[in-house]
């Protein structure tokens, strides 16, 4: 099964170097093509992993510990219900293309992300990151959510209504200051992001709102 993961994180870096060099020669529809190859591995190792859980269940003693179903364990289903439609894709479709988007990017400055599981990725350095999308379905308002004990960092990837994609980096050293009042739901932890003016904020319990534009595309948090 190992060999199985390897081939599959192996494809997925092929075929991020494929998008990022399509994108540089602006053939959108090899980008396309790419990125529907991409959908496909990644829910490969979506059931990959939930097949490795399920393998963990029958060793449990007693079989005390029930296998989780598919659509409960992946953060996509909770995530997918804030993204709605983005052009003629369904909510799942959305939420992967603004990563694919995202990570395609990433690698032309020079950001390395792994995948790991769900919607958590990995820098060279072994740091977890948390990269969840929304779009802004109430006015100046995203509503996020990623697994609260998944990652070390995280990316909100905030899609408006009309413009380009507000990508926020946060660091570990926001959650150190900030991670314990945040809103929870579950398993979850909740990122209620506002733009306000040219600022945006996200806002924490406690606070008037934690003011996150100094992270907005810094990349260089990653590196």
């Amino acid at each position: 099964m190992m060999d199985i993961d390897n081939q599959l994180v192996n494809e997925k870096t092929k075929v991020l170097k494929q998008i990022a060099e399509s994108a540089q020669r602006g053939k959108s529809e090899e980008v396309r093509v790419a990125a529907e190859k991409l959908n496909r591995i990644e829910s490969l190792m979506e059931r990959y992993q939930e097949l490795l859980r399920d393998i963990a269940s029958l060793e449990t003693p007693d079989n005390k510990t029930k296998p989780t179903s598919y659509a409960a364990s992946t953060v996509w289903s909770t995530e997918d219900e804030d993204l709605g439609n983005v052009g003629d894709q369904s909510g799942k479709g959305a939420a992967r293309a603004i990563r694919t988007v995202f990570l395609t990017k990433a690698e032309r400055f020079g950001v390395h992300l792994a995948y790991v599981k769900g919607i958590i990725y990995g820098t060279p350095t072994g740091r977890k990151v948390g990269i969840a999308a929304a779009t802004e379905r109430n006015a100046d308002r995203w509503f996020l959510g990623l697994p609260s004990d998944g990652f070390d960092e995280a990316v909100l990837l905030c899609r408006p209504k009309t413009g380009d994609i507000v990508e926020i980096f946060l660091p570990k050293s926001f959650f150190d200051e900030h991670g314990r009042r945040m809103g929870r739901s579950g398993s979850q932890i909740k990122f209620n992001v506002s733009r306000r003016g040219s600022d945006y904020v996200i806002l924490v319990p406690g606070t008037g709102g934690v003011n996150v534009t100094k992270f907005i595309g810094a990349y260089s948090l990653l590196k």
